[in-house]
Formats: structure tokens, sequence, C-alpha cells
């Protein structure tokens, strides 16, 4: 497991956990958190590793390709810890979209990858979750300014 930081200060910039066991597949995605600088990344190459990064810290956007072992059960428990947590589902090929449930927050891609295609859902994945925590931070201190 190692950890990353992209350096800038871009609106779409988040933390970023990717976890495959290819390691070409790893390294082609660390270059295109870099290039578009979405922010600080780690990767993993197991479920194992990535449970362990998971007990530390909290993710914005987590890449994973669904066929790695234990991966659904680990899926589940991310998404009731961390509701607002964005999916990007890395698959083989398209027949496996009827196989995979369809998790709030969640974007397939087909691999091999593209950088434009994944530079875009990264970067829509990361907005979208800093959407959603404007609007929460407003509506909390909307409540506390009229509150009697």
């Amino acid at each position: 497991m190692y950890r990353f930081t992209a350096v800038g200060s871009s609106q779409s910039r988040g933390r970023i956990l990717v976890v495959d066991q290819d390691d070409w597949c790893r390294e082609f995605l660390s270059q295109v958190i870099k290039l578009g600088d979405f922010g600080e990344f780690y990767l993993a190459s197991s479920v194992e590793e990535a449970e362990a990064l998971s007990e530390k810290l909290s993710f914005d956007l987590l890449i994973i390709d669904p066929n790695l072992p234990q991966c659904q059960q680990w899926l589940d428990d991310m998404r009731q810890r961390f509701p607002g947590t964005r999916f990007i589902i890395m698959l083989q090929q398209r027949g496996q979209i009827q196989q995979i449930y369809h998790l709030e927050h969640m974007e397939i891609v087909i691999k091999p990858l593209g950088l434009d295609e994944m530079a875009r859902k990264i970067r829509e994945a990361i907005q979208a979750k800093h959407r959603i925590r404007t609007e929460e931070t407003i509506i909390r201190l909307k409540m506390e300014t009229f509150r009697f």
C-alpha cells in the first residue's frame, strides 16, 4: 500500500483509494490522478490492504476492481460507514454489468481504461462529493442561524 499526494489547489481535489491487483492498472490510475491534480491518493493491491487503510482514513472516492476476493462485502461495509463516498467500479467486460448490484454514488468503467474517461469520471466524482459537502454545510449553517 502506498500514499501519494498530487500538488496544487484545484477545486476537484480529494482523498482517493485505488484497489486493484494489477500493477499496470494501479500505475495508470496513479498517473491519471497526478496529471489531473485530483489530490491525495493511496494504492492497494488487495481488499485486505484497502481495509487497513480505511480503518485509518476516510476517502472521497474508491476506484476498485469488483473481482477481488471479499470485494462485495467490503464495498457494503464502506457504503455503510461512509455513505457519501463515491465509487468507480472497473469491470473486465460489459457482460459483468448485470452481475454488479448498483451502489449509490457509483460509476462503472470497462477495462482497458482510457485516460480521458477516467479523468472525467474522477473529476465528476470529486466535484459531486464537494458539492454535497457544501450543501450539507449550508443547511447546517441555516439551521444554526435561524435557531431561536
